[in-house]
């Protein structure tokens, strides 16, 4: 990758941050030389040194009693690095106090009550079957009193389950965590009736509607536009077009939550579980949203035009189709490709040390769905 005269040396000292999002990314922060004008730095997508770019969950959201299996990806300059070969990998879950669907703690409030699980790639997380207490198989009969599960506004939003995972490569340590949404297994009407028009995951007919994981099928590469001719490798001072392919039918609608709690001490739960239901049910309002895939783009050399894009294509493709009414795009429809170029092999411009430029895009659903694609693209 190019660097102006007044871009810190690669050799200046790196300190590694701690990652979060729903589909996580580890980031870096670059110390900078002193110098003379505004220095540069080294784009995000660019992976000079080894990183946690995803940690995909299967089933991305789950029920009291199911499992789900965590698998992290690990980007570096020389491509992926698999546990053990390049990198450890260690899992840790924050404890139950840091995972309420209100909470956004980084990575657990207290660091050192994190729950070690072991190492190993993929890591099997088992859901307690009780999280949310006892939960009713039948609606309560008429004039019985009603309450909500033990995790009120849990059993509404979506508990979150937080596992972490400690990347170790050498000297470098990197922190990442995934946060699971545990749902009720059980329509909230089955808790009480007066829940029915809140639930969010259910579809319009009533039955429960899990999330699942978006399959990203392939992705193209064009020479120098996206109609152009589709190649495996790359010339030096060329451009790209990379085109991911996304399987429609793993795009799903689904329904939010939009919350009024203006007045209520969101942090005291059992102040919040003792409201009454119907005071708490007039505070929110259910909307129909349409997962818009969003694009993360990584490579290990040469300079991308855009590193995040976003298919909003999708609404007229897919949902328009179905009969589903997305919220409208504001602005022109953003397409999904991303435009690589690829170094010269001058001086200030030199090819990747081994002649491949290493690619990875993730696919994001917006609701914690995950998929990742690999390319690797020689230049010759």
């Amino acid at each position: 990758m190019a660097r102006s005269p007044c871009s810190a040396p690669s050799s200046a000292p790196r300190t590694v941050s701690r990652s979060s999002l729903v589909g996580v990314g580890a980031w870096a922060v670059i110390g900078l030389g002193a110098g003379a004008c505004s220095p540069e730095f080294t784009p995000a997508s660019v992976i000079e040194n080894e990183r946690v770019i995803a940690i995909i969950a299967d089933p991305p959201e789950a029920t009291p009693g199911q499992t789900v299996s965590l698998r992290s990806v690990v980007a570096s300059p020389t491509g992926t690095l698999e546990d053990g070969a390049g990198q450890t990998t260690t899992w840790w879950r924050c404890p139950d106090v840091d995972a309420d669907s209100l909470g956004d703690f980084w990575e657990c409030t207290v660091p050192s009550d994190r729950i070690e699980l072991g190492g190993g790639v993929p890591y099997v997380d088992s859901v307690p079957a009780d999280l949310f207490g006892e939960i009713p198989t039948a609606p309560p009969a008429e004039g019985e009193a009603t309450s909500l599960p033990e995790k009120a506004l849990g059993a509404l939003l979506g508990y979150w389950r937080i596992v972490g995972v400690t990347m170790t490569a050498g000297d470098r340590v990197v922190d990442g965590f995934k946060r699971t949404p545990i749902f009720p297994p059980v329509p909230l009407a089955t808790l009480d009736e007066r829940l029915a028009d809140v639930d969010i995951h259910v579809d319009d007919a009533g039955n429960l509607d899990p999330n699942t994981n978006p399959v990203l099928t392939a992705v193209l590469v064009h020479e120098d536009k996206v109609d152009g001719p589709t190649v495996s490798k790359v010339s030096p001072g060329g451009t790209y077009v990379l085109q991911p392919l996304v399987d429609d039918r793993s795009l799903q609608s689904f329904f939010s939550l939009k919350a009024d709690l203006s007045g209520v001490d969101i942090t005291d739960l059992d102040a919040v579980a003792s409201l009454d239901v119907d005071d708490l049910l007039t505070r929110f309002e259910r909307q129909r949203r349409c997962e818009i895939p969003v694009y993360n783009w990584f490579v290990t050399g040469g300079r991308l035009r855009r590193d995040v894009t976003l298919d909003e294509a999708a609404i007229s493709r897919v949902y328009d189709a179905r009969g589903v009414d997305c919220p409208a795009v504001e602005g022109d429809v953003r397409t999904p490709e991303a435009i690589l170029t690829v170094p010269t092999g001058d001086e200030d411009d030199p090819l990747p040390d081994d002649g491949i430029i290493h690619t990875w895009v993730v696919l994001r659903d917006g609701r914690g769905g995950t998929a990742v694609r690999t390319i690797d693209l020689p230049i010759e």
